[in-house]
């Protein structure tokens, strides 16, 4: 079994796109797969847009289990992912970020194989953008003719059991409030769980960007001055590594 950990910002498009994208998995794929949303504190809560285009229908339909932090914290991205690793109930995880789309075909050959893969290692995906915005065709080396673009895996997106999340620490809340802060986590699963396996060809990633859906990516400050500030602050504290999940109020949206 697989919790899928996606948090969520003002991106009612990109979420419809998830939503649609579940509604589309077999109903064995959807034993194996239960989709955690987690709304962090979004001025446009992801309830209204749920409620507003599937008339709450969507929640029966992908197991959906939504939670909202009540007090929005820009860039909480990594309280956001501690919170769906707390309350998910199954052996796997499966972060992503929400402009990341696991297409139907690919669930399933996740599902069918997620059984032969050790909980001892972590793994990424290769990812093809959908379409690609002109500022990215060079940086991702994507032909002016792609209609998808393959580029390099995203540290965001990954697949990890909850026993080797939390033995890495979880993520470090002390960065949250600006963007960056996911990188010393991942440092921290390499040193538990090695080098992450890349999945194959058949279990790959879809990205979104802004010149297909507007929403793809948050609309916030994205300076790293203050990430940097505060990582060589808490690493020269011996604190870099995560420590007391969950310093923010939340609720689960029924």
């Amino acid at each position: 079994m697989i919790s899928v950990c996606v948090p969520y910002y003002s991106q009612p498009l990109m979420l419809r796109i998830h939503l649609d994208t579940w509604l589309t998995y077999k109903p064995e794929v959807r034993k194996v797969m239960k989709l955690i949303i987690v709304d962090d504190g979004s001025p446009r809560p992801a309830k209204d847009v749920i409620d507003g285009a599937y008339n709450g229908a969507a929640a029966g339909l992908v197991d959906l289990q939504l939670y909202r932090i009540t007090k929005d914290i820009p860039w909480n991205r990594n309280g956001a992912r501690n919170l769906g690793s707390t309350v998910a109930q199954t052996p796997w995880l499966l972060h992503m970020d929400i402009d990341h789309i696991l297409p139907p075909a690919a669930a399933e050959s996740l599902a069918a194989r997620i059984h032969t893969l050790s909980e001892k290692f972590w793994y990424r995906f290769r990812r093809f953008r959908v379409g690609a915005a002109d500022e990215t065709r060079n940086k991702d080396a994507i032909p002016r003719n792609a209609k998808f673009g393959e580029i390099k895996p995203h540290i965001d997106s990954y697949l990890c059991s909850k026993k080797l999340y939390w033995k890495a620490g979880g993520y470090n809340e002390d960065f949250s409030g600006c963007l960056g802060g996911g990188s010393p986590f991942l440092r921290e699963l390499e040193k538990v769980g090695g080098p992450p396996v890349v999945l194959g060809d058949n279990i790959c990633l879809h990205v979104y960007t802004r010149d297909k859906c507007p929403d793809a990516s948050a609309k916030l400050d994205r300076s790293r001055s203050e990430y940097k500030r505060r990582s060589i602050a808490l690493t020269r504290a011996g604190k870099i590594k995560g420590h007391d999940p969950l310093r923010f109020p939340w609720e689960r949206v029924p």
